[in-house]
């Protein structure tokens, strides 16, 4: 019996009456994603091949039964494992609906919960998670789907995932300072030489010290964070070429191009799958 092959596509979702929750649909055969980031969490269940990935200063396989799980901000990449390509039914879940989880799990206040390892083989959550998107995507009992998400996701929570004290935001820290200077505005035109100047380094120190920490240069990192935030605009409904002007693209084409590399669907049909 052949195995069937997948076929490029990304068709998003988003749950949003019960929680701040985008989810997808995807596979892959030849599209190689590049480093970049997310500010949810990413938990993806494989159904189909294998993919493999950079994160954490390692390469890292997933096949089949597979959960591939990275926290927020962590940069990685992503490509085909297997001759036939890769599938996965994903989750971003943001870092609030996780964080209120914890807390009511745990009965603790001010924790942040993260994901001990990337690569975990969980048939049975893998299983829990794919007839959670088929729930989510066909029911309309606004009580089924939030119970079925608490369920779910607390399974993920105590099986995967431990907690430490939230970070106190340390001022004197200038990657984390530029990170937020950039963050806050990330449609403006901050040169380095401001950001150097403001977090009291060389442009040069700011750099090398960025990509020390974070693993992509500040125009980089900038660059994802775009992206992530023109998703939010484009599920808003925000037509896509003012997002581009919004961001501080170039023109539309530069935001197809590297909305494209990173979310592997154009802005276009991103929008429509997720109105």
């Amino acid at each position: 019996m052949t195995t069937p092959r997948a076929t490029d596509k990304s068709d998003f979702f988003r749950a949003d009456d019960i929680g701040r929750l985008e989810y997808l649909d995807a596979s892959y055969s030849q599209r190689v994603f590049p480093p970049h980031f997310h500010e949810e969490y990413v938990v993806n269940a494989l159904t189909l091949g294998a993919q493999s990935y950079r994160h954490r200063g390692g390469t890292h396989l997933a096949g089949v039964g597979a959960l591939v799980l990275i926290n927020p901000g962590e940069v990685h990449t992503g490509q085909t494992a297997h001759e036939t390509g890769w599938a996965y039914r994903g989750y971003y879940p943001s870092a609030s609906l996780l964080q209120r989880l914890a807390r009511e799990i745990s009965g603790q206040t001010g924790i942040n919960p993260y994901f001990r390892q990337t690569v975990v083989l969980d048939g049975w959550l893998a299983q829990q998670l794919n007839l959670l998107h088929g729930l989510l995507r066909t029911s309309s009992d606004c009580l089924q789907r939030e119970a079925a998400l608490q369920a779910v996701f607390a399974q993920v929570l105590q099986r995967h995932m431990a907690v430490r004290p939230q970070a106190v935001p340390d001022a004197g820290n200038a990657v984390s300072k530029a990170q937020q200077m950039l963050a806050d505005d990330p449609g403006g035109n901050l040169s380095l030489n401001t950001l150097s100047q403001t977090v009291g380094l060389s442009p040069w120190q700011l750099c090398r010290q960025f990509k020390r920490r974070i693993g992509l240069s500040p125009v980089a990192w900038r660059n994802q964070l775009r992206v992530s935030r023109a998703r939010g605009l484009l599920a808003s409904g925000m037509p896509p070429g003012e997002v581009a002007q919004t961001l501080g693209f170039a023109d539309q084409a530069h935001l197809t191009r590297v909305f494209c590399s990173i979310v592997g669907t154009p802005p276009g049909r991103y929008q429509r799958t997720m109105r």
